[in-house]
């Protein structure tokens, strides 16, 4: 990672020391099993930062690289998007199986879409932006998602486990940040340095939250977030919801 100006090295340094205590952290707490994907992304993360820093900065070898990650990397953010929606819905399988469907088909078609419209895109056109436009349609879609995530918590009295409302929280962060950072770069305003420091400092302090956030007992203690409704309202909504996941798990059975 030679030629990285200090600030961003100094970042990726602390990025690098906060990944590997992440990863030792839900290793040690066994909360790998239960969040794998998270789990893996931390992992290609970090094998991302140790090869890129033995890589010039500038130069056609990083630029390749750099796009073969970020491929990988998107993946996981899809995965993880998924992984997000099953441990929120762990009770109601059949809403679970619904919502990975339609995350599935509106990634496809937000690829397929950016694709064509590259032709109104006032990128140069170029592999690497042809690339984040790419990735810019599959953020923005998992953002909705994500958002949607938001408001259904919000609305319906799930409990859910400490980890799961911890994970959301800086899962939700990054993601915006990152979705911001794509539109700024892909309208054309090339702030690389700006938005490169941006994004290392909020992943450091996404990194840091979870570090401190993330343990064994926060799956064993029980939180409800969001509107708090009154005990019967709750009890009505929590019953009108699982009725849907029924009917849901019937007409997948047929």
């Amino acid at each position: 990672m030679l030629q990285l100006p200090l600030d961003q090295l100094l970042l990726v340094v602390a990025q690098a020391a906060l990944l590997i205590a992440l990863i030792v952290r839900l290793w040690s707490a066994d909360l790998y099993r239960i969040y794998p994907y998270f789990f893996g992304y931390l992992l290609a993360e970090l094998l991302r930062t140790l090869i890129a820093s033995v890589i010039p900065f500038t130069g056609h070898a990083y630029r390749y690289f750099w796009m073969a990650s970020e491929g990988v990397i998107a993946c996981y953010y899809t995965l993880i998007v998924v992984e997000l929606y099953r441990v929120v819905l762990r009770d109601l399988p059949g809403i679970a199986t619904i919502s990975r469907r339609y995350i599935t088909v509106t990634v496809a078609v937000a690829t397929v879409g950016s694709l064509l419209l590259l032709r109104l895109e006032e990128t140069p056109r170029n592999y690497v932006s042809t690339f984040l436009v790419i990735e810019r349609a599959i953020v923005f879609s998992l953002v909705i998602f994500i958002l949607l995530v938001s408001a259904f918590l919000a609305y319906y009295p799930i409990p859910l486990n400490r980890n799961v409302v911890m994970y959301s929280i800086g899962y939700g962060i990054y993601f915006l940040t990152k979705a911001t950072a794509l539109f700024i770069r892909t309208l054309g305003h090339y702030v690389t340095r700006q938005t490169g420091t941006v994004m290392l400092g909020v992943s450091s302090a996404c990194l840091l939250f979870w570090v401190l956030a993330l343990n064994r007992r926060g799956e064993m203690r029980t939180v409800v977030v969001g509107h708090k409704w009154k005990r019967e309202d709750e009890v009505r909504l929590l019953s009108k919801l699982k009725a849907i996941n029924a009917s849901l798990v019937e007409a997948g059975k047929e």
